[in-house]
């Protein structure tokens, strides 16, 4: 970087490209997660079911596997919320992804371990309430993308955030290459995160089925329905017969009846099955 010019944002915590790969339970492995920082993304950890043993764990087997950042996902309505918080400040993890909660009672400890806070907001009532904390940017997420989602589009919720807040903003939803890069930065936004796509990288661990599946999807190759639990997620379109009660059991087994194969609407354009490097070309 030439004398005298300050960096960009996703330079400052160490980053190649503004890219974050989409933190997802079972998915993402500390193998994979270090895979995608090596291609110059940000890789993420999805801490959703594990206790803070098991986080610190993962962390230490990713930072054996790459020398570069990457970030750990925290649902914040887990019990074991401020657990998994101090694990990652001990450990001095890059970036912190949050969700479903407010990271209000850990942004003190957060900033003193020097780790970046990008809340992940599905609704301008909620970009506006994170954005008077001091976090370090927003990752806006339309309902196109996969697994747990809000209700507005994309296209409709990022110009009105960007709109309102002088933070760096990460565009996610229906992320595939270069053009999807370049619309949502007409919007406004200075980053993506992306998850589909890296489903049907073949660095990615997850079962023969799942993959086989994301590559057979066609419009409308998602649905969106309604666990036991009540919560409502994206998922691939296998009918009625498929019950989408455990993401666990779509990831591991490739179970088709109660696996819930979470994807995003992007998963109609993806066709093979390829490598990091080949989807990172794509997207750069």
């Amino acid at each position: 970087m030439k004398a005298g010019v300050l960096p960009m944002w996703y330079q400052e915590i160490g980053l190649k490209y503004p890219i974050f790969q989409g933190a997802m339970s079972w998915v993402t492995t500390p193998r994979f997660v270090a895979a995608v920082s090596n291609a110059g993304g940000l890789g993420i950890l999805a801490s959703g079911g594990r206790t803070a043993a098991k986080l610190r764990e993962m962390i230490r087997q990713t930072r054996k596997l790459t020398d570069q950042p990457f970030g750990v996902n925290v649902v914040l309505f887990e019990k074991q919320a401020a657990a998994l918080c101090q694990v990652i400040c001990e450990e001095k993890v890059a970036v912190i992804t949050t969700g479903a909660g407010t990271p209000k009672p850990y942004i003190e400890q957060l900033k003193r371990a020097r780790v970046k806070i990008y809340p992940v907001v599905p609704n301008l009532k909620i970009a506006y309430k994170m954005q008077k904390l001091a976090v370090d940017g927003l990752v806006v997420e339309g309902m196109e993308a996969g697994g747990h989602i809000g209700t507005e589009t994309l296209l409709t919720l990022l110009p009105q955030v960007t709109a309102h807040t002088k933070l760096p903003v990460v565009a996610a939803g229906g992320i595939y290459d270069h053009n999807s890069i370049e619309a949502v930065k007409c919007l406004g936004a200075q980053g993506v995160q992306a998850g589909t796509i890296f489903l049907a990288a073949e660095e990615c661990e997850i079962s023969a089925k799942y993959k086989e599946l994301l590559v057979a999807a066609s419009n409308p190759g998602t649905t969106i329905k309604k666990s036991e639990a009540g919560i409502f997620a994206r998922v691939l379109n296998l009918g009625t017969a498929n019950r989408a009660l455990s993401l666990h059991a779509a990831v591991n087994e490739g179970n088709t009846i109660i696996g819930a194969f979470m994807a995003g609407q992007v998963a109609d354009r993806i066709k093979r099955i390829e490598s990091l490097a080949a989807i990172f070309r794509r997207l750069i």
